[in-house]
């Protein structure tokens, strides 16, 4: 890999910086001192200018990162029932569908909210919907601390919010009055105004056809509501969601823009420059403010600067720069996907800049698979063919399309109706490429193993002399990984956190068999038109701990009832895995929520209802529940009953507490050490006499925080403590999982808890 580049101490500074801010934001210590340690041995100890230029320079670095941790921490405000304060809030913030209602607000204090809450009229959602101008809200609602992911591998929603300055949630809020905001400094005055054109230009997409309105929204304003989910499947199975976020191509097409308006004004090139780098930071705002547009707009701007970081206007020094100057804005922002892909690929242009498009397209995608399979867990063999194929058509045709369609609309909207079907075109290719099979569920990688492959990866492109290798090493790690991955040598239980519902993994070692006892789900209710919300899709927990965990086949799916808060996410499980089986109580399969939410989906999977005492294949529990059909209600519960490693386990549903008698009496010899309590530990289920007689010694509760229904109910756990059984719950355990192995070994473990053993006898 050669380059004309001078290796000036700014990219030793950067990726010392990057060092330092994953040790105190993510905490890796020793990995990262270890690899900290040898760049600074093998780079910098070459050259005395560097190492005192990036020991000084990592010292400060360090400095902002811990005390922009300490700030975040320290503005955080403690939770309150009631709160009650006034926020101000830019107009392209809120954010309507049907009856509920999001912003991101900052209170007389500086501390930024992130604030939601339900409408309780059609004429209030049309007064929130009609601010166009910043305003002071009168709210008050439940103010909350943003909590750590309740799940393994799932996308962590403190981390994001603390990018961007949130932290706290005030949910459940209703707001009492408004006042427009009027701002006598000249650039909170600005800063306004781009909101409130950003807010118009919002408006304005939304007026278009609805395909070119999803498309108009994310590529000029970087604005991505629930429809832009549902129409960008395919777009993302394919790896090409990075096209929609904010970035390179979009910067070279504002600067083109206003590079040909100027120059039909005769504006000279020296002035154009100049008015371009006073424009390009208020793109940022108007763009959505991300982490790849900052990147893309802080490098175009030091371009054209012509800035001398060396000796001469360098490449890597202005994106090592760019990276340092973000960092310091946000610590954060080389935590997420978006963040990494964005300034590893940009990195990468640098070296490979001159490489056919072919190679250029293959080699960024070599390199950032190992990101992409840490965070997603999956890989489609098409990746690489689209993005070669699809790139030249996006920058070439699409942006065009909807740039002309968008800024002609209001005066031209036959153009927009002669171009829409051409999108629609473009459209379905992509969708219809996507469903070509080859969607492959490799699993979580560790940190370490993706940093041990981003690093090969780089090695193949940077060494081309050692390639075969780099290639073989590769190779043998991808495979290594896959087997480790794919054939663990433990099984487990593990209760997901899905909320105020039921979910249930039971996978024994080297995955021989794999079932799932609910899938969780929300309890729906009939509203009026104005306040229902579009059909929302998304990964329901268990699905996407599935994935992480590397299975793309469920051998047996079994639905305790009929309830939305354990079937309700059945649908989307079938539908994105394929399912062997699928158990549920006699009876159940007449049931309206039966039909409406798991029915459609089957497909080739085979319904088996079922009494106790029936045995099904590959299924490695006993069913000790129901003895007469039903209709899929509460005390028709599923019921199943087996050993997994040292202990026995049973899994009662929401079964009440005749059911749990009719159990005791039919099964008198039945004994679990561990039982999954019925009814998210309700006073209606896990009678006294039932858990003594079954001798439970660990009870598990599958409950929400601060759920409407007060589960667990103290009665419950009054007789948990009078019988000396020890309660495990989802509330304040989140995600808790049961391992084992053939050899008798096991112990447990806890999301909240830093995935520490717990003391449990």
């Amino acid at each position: 890999m050669k380059t004309d580049q001078e290796p000036f101490p700014w990219i030793f500074i950067a990726v010392l910086a990057i060092f330092l801010d994953a040790i105190i934001t993510i905490h890796l210590w020793f990995f990262l001192i270890f690899l900290s340690y040898w760049f600074f041995r093998i780079f910098c100890l070459h050259s005395k200018k560097i190492m005192i230029y990036a020991s000084f320079a990592g010292i400060v670095m360090g400095l902002l990162f811990i005390n922009h941790s300490r700030n975040l921490t320290r503005q955080a405000l403690s939770e309150q029932a009631d709160w009650q304060g006034i926020v101000v809030v830019q107009p392209d913030e809120i954010k309507c569908q049907g009856d509920y209602f999001q912003f991101t607000g900052v209170d007389m204090n500086k501390h930024r909210l992130q604030v939601s809450g339900y409408l309780k009229s059609k004429e209030e959602k049309n007064q929130l919907e009609r601010i166009d101008r910043p305003v002071q809200l009168t709210v008050h609602g439940q103010l909350q601390t943003i909590d750590q992911p309740g799940n393994l591998n799932q996308f962590n929603y403190r981390s994001y919010c603390f990018s961007k300055g949130i932290t706290n949630l005030l949910g459940k809020t209703t707001i009492s009055s408004r006042q427009r905001v009027k701002s006598s400094n000249p650039l909170n005055w600005l800063v306004s105004w781009l909101h409130i054109w950003r807010n118009n230009m919002r408006k304005y997409c939304q007026r278009l056809p609805k395909l070119m309105q999803t498309y108009a929204l994310s590529l000029l304003i970087g604005f991505k509501d629930d429809e832009f989910s549902e129409e960008m499947e395919g777009v993302t199975t394919l790896g090409l969601l990075h096209l929609f976020s904010l970035s390179g191509l979009h910067v070279f097409y504002f600067c083109w823009l206003l590079k040909s308006f100027f120059l039909r004004l005769r504006v000279t090139k020296e002035t154009t420059n100049l008015l371009l780098l006073i424009l390009l930071p208020a793109f940022l705002i108007i763009g959505g403010g991300s982490g790849s547009l900052f990147r893309s707009i802080m490098m175009a701007e030091l371009g054209m600067l012509g800035t001398k970081l060396g000796r001469q206007r360098i490449q890597l020094n202005v994106w090592s720069v760019t990276l340092l100057i973000n960092l310091i804005f946000d610590p954060y922002v080389i935590l997420s996907m978006g963040g990494q892909l964005s300034y590893l690929l940009s990195f990468l242009l640098i070296f490979i800049g001159n490489y056919s498009a072919f190679k250029r397209a293959w080699g960024l995608n070599i390199v950032s698979l190992p990101i992409i399979l840490f965070h997603t867990y999956q890989w489609h063999v098409l990746t690489s063919f689209a993005n070669f194929l699809i790139i030249p058509i996006f920058s070439n045709f699409v942006m065009p399309l909807v740039i002309l369609s968008s800024a002609t609309y209001w005066i031209m909207p036959q153009l927009t109706d002669f171009l829409n079907p051409l999108l629609k075109l473009f459209h379905s290719f992509v969708t219809l490429l996507s469903q070509i099979p080859g969607q492959i569920i490799f699993g979580k990688l560790s940190l370490e193993f993706t940093a041990i492959l981003l690093l090969v990866s780089l090695g193949w492109i940077a060494f081309p002399r050692f390639k075969k290798c780099f290639v073989f090493a590769l190779a043998s790690c991808y495979l290594g990984g896959f087997i480790w991955i794919h054939f663990p040598l433990h099984g487990e239980v593990t209760f997901v956190d899905v909320g105020q519902g039921d979910s249930i993994l039971i996978r024994t070692p080297f995955n021989r068999s794999v079932t799932v006892i609910d899938t969780g789900g929300k309890v729906g209710f009939l509203k009026p038109n104005w306040a229902q919300r579009s059909p929302k899709k998304h990964i329901p927990p268990v699905l996407n701990y599935l994935h992480s965990l590397g299975i793309a086949k469920v051998d047996t799916l079994c639905l305790s009832h009929q309830d939305a808060d354990h079937i309700g996410d059945a649908g989307v499980l079938l539908s994105k895995m394929k399912v062997r089986q699928v158990v549920i109580p006699n009876g159940m399969e007449n049931s309206r929520g039966f039909q409406s939410k798991v029915q459609a989906f089957l497909k080739n999977a085979k319904l088996y209802p079922v009494l106790a005492g029936q045995k099904i294949n590959d299924l490695p529990l006993e069913i000790v529940h129901p003895f007469l059909p039903g209709k899929g209600e509460n005390h028709d519960s599923l019921t199943l009953y087996g050993k997994l490693g040292s202990d026995t386990f049973i899994f009662s549903g929401d079964l009440d507490q005749a059911g749990e008698k009719d159990i005791i009496a039919t099964y008198p010899n039945l004994q679990a050490t561990i039982a999954k309590l019925g009814h998210h530990g309700s006073k209606t289920a896990s009678a006294e006499d039932y858990l003594k007689q079954i001798h439970v010694k660990i009870g598990v509760i599958s409950a929400g925080k601060n759920n409407h229904y007060g589960h667990p109910n103290p009665e419950t756990l009054t007789t948990l403590k009078k019988l000396n059984i020890q309660s495990l719950s989802t509330i304040e355990a989140g995600m808790i999982t049961y391992r084992f192995t053939t050899h008798g070994f096991t112990n447990w473990r806890f999301v909240r808890r830093n995935y520490e053993k717990d003391p449990i006898q």
